[in-house]
């Protein structure tokens, strides 16, 4: 794939496809792992679920802040026609990822039951404990697999990383019938099938290095100070976005665990896996995107960044009035899914979903900004756009709604803020269209 010279048809019918497809196995495995261990263990499963969910999203924080800080020099330097750097930037984020995944195993597992409490883990903690002991086991897989599947769809190979996530979406689910429903191995068999089916993933990937026309190389002294703090600094943006759901999510969790209990917890364990969906689809928007921005940054090839900006947008809109439109005419098809039975629980969540729906007519906007400020490396920008949209407001409102309204009025919260988010990241737009130096004027 040539960033600068495909037609933009070409290349977004590519990487559209990849970047939501590597995005969809992570959340379809764990809405996986909910519907099987719902229907075998019991909706309080969905808590499982939910209090787990940061660690997943601790590993998203590391992919984007180094993967996604990496690719992005990687394509940078491609459309410079730098190819030893680009290989350099491949290597350095490579060892950066095993070095944190070693380090989350080695400080995870010994400490894994205060881990769970601090995320809000007080219901079914023991199915809790036996499932978040098994993601700290295998995270080095579970870094690689996210730092492969990222490069390997920079390097122009998007079919690939599409094979490795359908493999390990069915993967997972054959082990978790296999693990859960035959042999009986609870949650911890749960969380087994999808580690186990994210190594699968990440092998197929690693096949990839093995070809002889490709970019990824491996060369020696590509680790320097220099190197790390470009790539940190590059992917810091995104990387917050992950590091606020997951403090977001552990904050919710306590917070709905006082106000409502088990059975609210419920109902925000089954609005994360269908949020997880639907984040995978505009954000994966935002991510075919990517490249294409870092490589016409790196060439000045600025009317082609306009160009990707506008059809990005463009599809964002389409996709996420349509995800706004399934929550309103189908939230009790979407959260019957989890074995809710109860109809106070049923009702909240119907109630709950159509409220979340409505924030995705602001949400797909945000995400194409953040993406539009970070391959120009305006860090600034990109990183205010992350912290309303996903960590400041939210949490802020959280606290003042239920305060002023109880914990119904918390599925307001996201709503609020990806609007407020809109409006003040539109301005800063407007602000720059009427100045000199941005890439869309």
């Amino acid at each position: 794939m040539d960033y600068l010279r495909d037609s933009h048809l070409s290349l977004l019918s590519r990487l559209v496809p990849s970047a939501m497809g590597t995005l969809l196995s992570e959340t379809i495995a764990s809405m996986i792992d909910s519907v099987v261990l719902t229907h075998y263990l019991g909706a309080d499963m969905l808590a499982t679920i939910s209090v787990t969910m940061p660690i997943y999203l601790a590993v998203n924080t590391l992919s984007m802040l180094i993967s996604s800080g990496g690719a992005t020099l990687f394509a940078q330097a491609l459309g410079r026609g730098d190819r030893e750097e680009a290989q350099r930037c491949f290597t350095c984020s490579t060892l950066l990822m095993l070095l944190c995944g070693a380090l989350m195993t080695l400080f995870g597992v010994p400490f894994v039951r205060p881990i769970v409490r601090a995320l809000g883990g007080s219901g079914a903690m023991e199915a809790t404990v036996a499932y978040s002991r098994v993601q700290f086991a295998f995270m080095i897989p579970l870094v690689l697999y996210q730092q492969l599947n990222v490069f390997v769809r920079f390097d122009g190979a998007p079919a690939r990383a599409v094979l490795s996530t359908v493999l390990s979406s069915v993967v997972n689910l054959a082990l978790d019938f296999l693990l859960v429903g035959v042999l009986g191995m609870g949650a911890g068999g749960a969380a087994l099938a999808t580690c186990l089916a994210y190594t699968a993933a990440m092998l197929v990937n690693a096949a990839y290095l093995l070809r002889r026309r490709r970019n990824l190389i491996f060369r020696r002294a590509s680790l320097t100070w220099a190197r790390v703090r470009s790539t940190l600094r590059t992917g810091l943006p995104l990387s917050l976005s992950q590091l606020g759901m997951a403090l977001v999510t552990a904050l919710y969790n306590n917070r709905i665990g006082d106000l409502g209990g088990v059975m609210y917890q419920n109902v925000f364990g089954a609005i994360v896996q269908i949020s997880g969906i639907l984040w995978a689809i505009y954000e994966g928007v935002g991510q075919a995107c990517q490249p294409i921005f870092a490589a016409c940054f790196g060439a000045g090839d600025r009317a082609r960044f306009r160009r990707t900006y506008r059809i990005g947008l463009g599809l964002e809109t389409g996709l996420m009035a349509a995800g706004t439109a399934l929550c309103l005419a189908a939230p009790a098809l979407l959260t019957g899914l989890f074995a809710m039975d109860a109809p106070a629980q049923r009702e909240i969540a119907v109630r709950a979903v159509r409220i979340y729906g409505l924030s995705l007519l602001f949400t797909g906007f945000n995400t194409m900004n953040i993406y539009y400020f970070q391959a120009q490396e305006r860090e600034r920008n990109a990183s205010a756009i992350v912290l309303l949209s996903g960590t400041v407001l939210p949490i802020l409102l959280l606290f003042l709604l239920t305060a002023l309204a109880g914990v119904d009025s918390i599925w307001w919260s996201y709503l609020l803020a990806q609007g407020l988010t809109l409006l003040l990241s539109a301005l800063r737009l407007l602000r720059e269209r009427r100045g000199a130096g941005g890439a869309i004027q």
